[in-house]
This record gives structure tokens, sequence and C-alpha cells, in this order.
């Protein structure tokens, strides 16, 4: 990159405290007379005020999540007055997956370059269409990741009741099994009680026939 072309106003998105101190080292060291701008939340003031590499700081409020849809747009509108040449994304992780809201942000600023740089202190260089194409990946493997779990669960439930129903018919037919079973014991029991019966009928019938 020429001298003539290489950013001279960056905005830096603290969004990865990990990340912060390697990445404005590694941008002073690429860009020495660059100005840096720093968007962090109010509580980060204080520490920011006392670091030699950052030239001014725009406050993101008291909120936890930075977003386009979570900061005043008077914050948007001091980014985008900032007429910056590099906006910088930090990530806490190396592929940069789950930031795409600070990608966006970046984005909103109106800054010709974007980079998101991670804790190895390695950089992506993004534009317009490769954030919206981060933001929908992420997005859409979130929402496949929620099917997933949903699908797993119904799944779960009909084997389960699967299960109870196979039980439960399994105990319909033991109950009448043994119904069948007992009431075939009893029939046999009271057969011999009843040719006694009747034969003894017999032999007082042919007694009184004698008599």
């Amino acid at each position: 990159m020429e001298e003539s072309t290489k950013p001279k106003n960056i905005l830096l998105i603290r969004s990865a405290t990990n990340t912060f101190n390697a990445t404005v080292k590694s941008l002073k060291s690429e860009f020495q007379n660059s100005k840096i701008t720093v968007l962090a939340p109010e509580s980060a003031r204080k520490m920011l005020e006392r670091d030699s590499n950052v030239s001014s700081i725009i406050s993101a409020g008291d909120t936890k999540r930075m977003s386009i849809l979570s900061l005043k747009s008077k914050v948007i509108k001091e980014m985008r007055s900032g007429k910056f040449d590099l906006a910088v994304s930090l990530y806490n992780i190396d592929h940069g997956m789950g930031y795409s809201n600070i990608d966006c942000l970046a984005w909103a600023s109106g800054s010709k370059i974007i980079r998101g740089y991670n804790a190895r202190g390695r950089f992506v260089e993004f534009n317009g269409w490769g954030i919206i194409k981060k933001y929908f990946l992420e997005k859409t493997s979130f929402t496949w990741f929620i099917v997933n779990v949903f699908t797993t669960i119904i799944l779960f439930a009909f084997i389960t009741l699967g299960i109870l129903f196979e039980w439960a018919i399994r105990q319909v037919f033991a109950l009448t099994s043994l119904k069948n079973i007992r009431s075939l014991r009893k029939q046999k029991v009271a057969f011999p009680q009843h040719t006694e019966t009747k034969n003894i009928h017999n032999l007082t019938h042919k007694a009184h026939q004698k008599i």
C-alpha cells in the first residue's frame, strides 16, 4: 500500500478487550502517522484516555452489546461524521463468527476499508457484500441449530411415546393371557366335580328304581 493511500483516520470498535492492545500496536506499526478513534462503552473511557495511541473516543453509552440497533442515532452520526479511512472490528475468536453485528457497525461508519482482527493479530478485509454474507451465514447457522434441537426433542418425544405405548400393549396382552389361563384352570377343576355329581345323581336314581 502506497504512503498516499494509507489510512490516516482509523475507527477501532472495542468489541473484544483481549485483542485491543495488540491490534492498536499493529495498526500504529503499519500506519505510523494515523489517528485512532475508539468506539467503546462509557465504562472504558478512563482506561482509554490513558492510552497514548488513542487520539479520541466515541462513547457507545452504557450498552453491553454494540450494534446498529443498540446504539443511539447520535452515536452513528458521530461515527459517520468522522470520515474514517479504515474501520476495525475486534474478534476474540480466530474465525470471527458471531461478530457480524460489529462488522455491520463498522460498515455503517462509512469507512472505505473494513478489517476484522482476531486474537492472533491476523485480519480479514471486508466489503459490504462480504459483511452481508457473513451476517446471513451466522443467522442461518443459528436457525439450523435451533431447528436441529427442536427436531431432536420431537423425535425423542415420539420415541418415548412409542416405547410407552408398546409397554402398555404388552401389559394388556399379559393381563388378558393371565385371565385366560385362570379361566382355563377353573374349567379344568370344575369339570370333574360336575361329572362326579352327575354320577352320584345317576346312582341315587338307580337306587330309587330298585327300591
